[in-house]
């Protein structure tokens, strides 16, 4: 049976993140391509954890995650490259690096649930 990804506190964590993300790098002048980059990969965690949702095969929910934890990685990436090139302040940085290490801990924690149900 398929799932509600929204009820998915992963999923709603993901979201908040991403959304914050954005809101805080949208004004920023030229770097389109770094923007695209980093709303990608934020975003893609929601967007493949609703993808999930729809999945009955556990095979194909855990690879699911598995690429979530590759977006996040990805994010971390990106707001690393921001702030030492000055488009995020310590403090923002921080806050974003905190919320999307929870975020990581429970897409782990997910898929380490899946993969026992496989076993």
């Amino acid at each position: 049976m398929t799932q509600d990804f929204k009820k998915l506190r992963v999923y709603q964590e993901a979201y908040k993140l991403s959304k914050d993300v954005y809101n805080e790098m949208k004004d920023l002048q030229g770097n389109f391509r770094l923007k695209e980059q980093l709303f990608g990969s934020t975003t893609s965690i929601c967007a493949n954890l609703a993808e999930m949702g729809a999945f009955e095969n556990k095979k194909q929910q855990k690879q699911k995650v598995g690429t979530c934890i590759g977006e996040a990685n990805e994010t971390d990436f990106w707001l690393n490259f921001c702030l030492d090139c000055g488009l995020l302040t310590e403090d923002k940085y921080r806050n974003f690096q905190n919320r999307l290490k929870t975020t990581r801990m429970m897409l782990f924690n997910l898929h380490k649930s899946i993969a026992k149900e496989i076993d």
